[in-house]
């Protein structure tokens, strides 16, 4: 007959079962967490080799979560096993395989022998005074502390060690890559900022020292492919949002639903430019003439609004269309206000697009430089350059500068650089130019201005130079025997060794038996 098992043998061995089941699933949970940290130092630490990044401090605490939480679930999944626990229960608790015994009875098919009962009552009375707190206690392994210290490791890492690369590894022509980027950048915003200063653009030199900055800080920060790719987006990002914003401003100035596309940009602009020059010397003349109105005038004004009706906005087309209704009635004062609120909204809608512009051209530079770096060789400027330093880069064009092509029949392409503009062109002006302004009615007094003769007494002096002889200003002495002791007394003071000091009155010797 099979032996019964006591239900408190049943209980207190099951309680230590899923004891130690938890036990180990939080050792299992702390090693996995460990060594996925260990792992993830490990891809951070073979950055200076391979252009990877750097692994976030809270990326890492998140894969060291989840991996502990899978390690410590697979072991609570799994069944427990009453016989291993009796047996711990045995040596933790020294009941001479009581426990164990009573459990391979109750749970054996047949009775091994007849003595089953008491040996289970037996142990029942031994394990009915355990605490198993004490016997099977859950504590953390000794590795627990590796976890915060690798999460240290990582958080301090790009502030001690981010950036660095080994000589002759990926990661430092990567970094190679991204220092002649920064340089390119640092010139091309130089050359941008010197563009917005001159033709006055707001938006372009606020954001063109921005531009410097990344550059500057790409070449001298130590970076990484990740933080350099970041910090480059970010910025193309705010270039992208400020030329929204400036093309929301040219859509409230009714700007006529034409194509976006860069080419039409840059031949509407163009158009602008023209337009503002003539109304300009339209202004001055009617400044200049404010009696009568000339059928030129008039002609002219209806060709710049004819021409303008596909580039100019609504509220231009209304001050111009009204400039030439008072022109008609012969009010020249009226008509020079119209013309100038009409000339001052396409000058600001020129600076509008001029700005629109220069920050379409930094966000192409950022774009190609983003290229070059996520693919870790040189933009096409750099590699025509070759592998030239950063101080001996060419200086990149600025907003709509364009490469200069000789056009068809011409012998030789106009010199660039320096030289640019030395020559004469090939092109033609197509503009109509103005009647010649009027020379100022005055004449030239040539006027001579009188010195006055130099007084006093002249003399020279020459300056002694060094190593040329000169006139003794003391005369020479004799050397007293006193002045010699009260040397050797000031050099055995200095622990000056014997020789030298033999030497030293050797030489007072002597210049005392020369004077």
């Amino acid at each position: 007959m099979k032996p019964a098992l006591d239900p408190a043998v049943t209980r207190i061995v099951g309680r230590a079962a899923r004891r130690l089941r938890l036990d180990r699933a939080l050792r299992m949970a702390v090693r996995a967490a460990v060594w996925m940290l260990i792992a993830l130092v490990a891809a951070t630490a073979a950055g200076t080799v391979v252009p990877v990044s750097a692994v976030s401090p809270w990326i890492a605490v998140m894969a060291a979560l989840a991996a502990a939480l899978v390690a410590a679930g697979v072991i609570l999944l799994t069944r427990s096993d009453l016989v291993a626990a009796a047996r711990t229960l045995d040596l933790v608790l020294h009941l001479d395989e009581r426990a164990s015994t009573a459990v391979e009875l109750g749970l054996a098919a047949r009775a091994p022998t007849a003595l089953g009962p008491r040996v289970i009552a037996d142990a029942a009375a031994h394990l009915h005074v355990v605490d198993l707190r004490q016997a099977i206690p859950l504590r953390f392994p000794k590795t627990t502390w590796w976890a915060p210290a690798l999460v240290a490791l990582l958080a301090l890492w790009p502030a001690l060690v981010g950036g660095l690369a080994l000589p002759g590894t990926p990661a430092h022509r990567a970094q190679q890559v991204i220092r002649r980027e920064g340089a390119r950048l640092e010139q091309f915003a130089k050359t941008l900022q010197a563009r917005a200063r001159a033709d006055r653009l707001p938006l372009t030199r606020r954001r063109a020292p921005q531009l410097r900055d990344l550059g500057v800080r790409l070449q001298q920060e130590r970076v990484d492919r990740a933080s350099a790719l970041a910090r480059i987006t970010e910025l193309s990002r705010q270039l992208e949002s400020a030329r929204q914003q400036i093309d929301q401003r040219l859509d409230e100035t009714g700007r006529p639903p034409s194509s976006p596309a860069l080419p039409s940009e840059l031949l509407r602009r163009q158009a602008l430019q023209r337009q503002i020059k003539q109304l300009q010397e339209l202004t001055s003349r009617l400044r200049q003439d404010t009696s009568t109105v000339s059928k030129d005038v008039l002609d002219r004004l209806a060709a710049i609004t004819q021409e303008g009706e596909a580039t100019q906005p609504a509220q231009v087309r209304q001050q111009l269309q009204q400039a030439r209704q008072q022109l008609d009635r012969g009010e020249t004062g009226a008509a020079g206000e119209s013309l100038s609120q009409a000339l001052r909204m396409l000058e600001g809608m020129e600076t509008l697009m001029a700005d629109r512009e220069g920050l379409e051209s930094a966000r192409e530079e950022l774009e190609q430089s983003r290229t070059a770096i996520a693919s870790g060789a040189p933009g096409p400027r750099a590699s025509e350059q070759g592998e030239s330093p950063p101080d001996q880069a060419q200086e990149p064009a600025g907003p709509g500068g364009r490469e200069i092509a000789s056009q068809p029949g011409a012998e030789s392409a106009p010199p660039e650089g320096p030289r640019e503009g030395s020559t004469a062109g090939t092109g033609r002006v197509d503009d109509r130019l103005g009647p010649p302004t009027p020379r100022l009615q005055a004449e030239r007094t040539p006027q001579r201005v009188h010195g006055v003769q130099g007084e006093g007494e002249v003399s020279t002096s020459e300056v002694i130079g060094a190593g040329r002889p000169g006139t003794a200003r003391t005369l020479p002495q004799a050397v007293s025997p006193a002045l010699v002791a009260r040397v050797d007394r000031a050099l055995e003071r200095a622990h000056i060794p014997a020789q030298y000091r033999a030497l030293v009155r050797r030489y007072f010797e002597r210049l005392a038996q020369l004077k």
